[in-house]
């Protein structure tokens, strides 16, 4: 077995923490999967340098001035914010086992400052790029854009007792709303190719509410915070398209009132899964349909957590034909699941 296979097979699935009741009868833990990128890039290309080519020329440069001063973004928020958003993909890339990041804090070029793709960079300049970092190709900002706007709602009337009269106030919720349009370009210096050229567009919004609507304005969070969140989103963004990523997701198992589905919780809690298993193995051809069911379908939660995604997709199956309705779209995730440990056998082929 490589290395790759290795890693995938131990560790696609590890157990962060129990998350406590979410119903009388069920519980849920949080686990840790690696999800594959959204496209696979070449293994050639391993070690990459990041560059910042989103600001703007001398020619576009008034152009920026002008727009920052009539949108009332301010001068310079999208170069703030385009650097939060190197800062992004920076950190993704860091906690990737998929890229040697050169460069970690990004090398600026000059490009056109807008949403506008600038003609993509001489080879010649990829090249002696690539070369002073020992990279094999270039990751780059190449547009950065961000809008912004703040509001004010409708009121909401709100009634409290005071002194045991009830009296009613009205609260502004006030908001600020952007939108980051952020274009990327990936230069493989060995194959003189783009290999991917893409652009995003995220939105974030952000709220507060106070007495009056010029109060709920000034507690918004404050325009530079907000372009800065919303850019190592964007960031974010682009190391999911490009990079494998561990991303947490939840699974609900059922606890129930029997005293065996109780003790098994408890084991879970501890994270001893063999000893639920075994729990669980002795309650699948239980008397009782709800306990027989609810059972098997935890043990196909069980295997999952276990790395048995086979096992676990049989268990669900079982479960289903025993009347599961939660089965039903279970074995849809899991059979996405086996998809995915596909494409990351070969993105992670190392």
């Amino acid at each position: 077995m490589d290395y790759c296979s290795l890693i995938i097979n131990k560790f696609i699935f590890s157990l962060l923490v129990v998350v406590g009741l979410s119903s009388c009868s069920t519980s849920s833990v949080v686990v840790n999967i690696q999800r594959p990128a959204d496209i696979t890039i070449s293994q050639d290309i391993k070690n990459v340098v990041l560059v910042n080519r989103s600001r703007p020329s001398k020619n576009n440069l008034a152009n920026n001035i002008v727009e920052g001063i009539v949108t009332g973004e301010g001068i310079g928020s999208d170069r703030k914010g385009a650097e939060y958003c190197m800062r992004g993909l920076s950190n993704m890339l860091l906690n990737s086992k998929r890229y040697n990041l050169k460069n970690e804090g990004g090398l600026e070029l000059k490009g056109t400052g807008t949403s506008a793709f600038p003609t993509p960079l001489d080879w010649n300049e990829v090249k002696s790029i690539c070369g002073s970092y020992g990279g094999d190709a270039l990751l780059v900002l190449e547009t950065f854009d961000s809008d912004s706007r703040s509001y004010v709602g409708n009121p909401v009337t709100r009634t409290r007792k005071k002194k045991g009269v009830k009296v009613k106030t009205l609260h502004y919720p006030a908001y600020r709303d952007i939108t980051i349009e952020s274009g990327w370009r990936i230069y493989d210096l060995k194959n003189k190719k783009i290999v991917d050229e893409n652009k995003f567009a995220e939105y974030k919004q952000f709220s507060a509410w106070a007495k009056s609507p010029e109060a709920a304005l000034l507690s918004l969070l404050s325009q530079g915070s907000a372009i800065r969140e919303s850019g190592l989103v964007a960031g974010r963004q682009y190391g999911f398209r490009i990079s494998p990523m561990w991303i947490k997701v939840s699974r609900t198992y059922y606890i129930g009132k029997s005293d065996d589905l109780k003790l098994a919780k408890s084991y879970v809690k501890k994270g001893d899964w063999d000893t639920a298993i075994d729990i669980w193995k002795d309650l699948v051809n239980n008397p009782d349909e709800k306990i027989a069911r609810r059972s098997t379908y935890n043990m196909a939660i069980a295997s999952e957590i276990k790395g048995g995604l086979d096992t676990a997709i049989e268990w669900a199956n079982k479960a289903k034909k025993l009347g599961e309705k939660k089965a039903y779209n279970y074995i849809n995730i899991l059979q996405r699941r086996k998809m995915d440990e596909e494409k990351l056998k070969q993105q992670l082929n190392n």
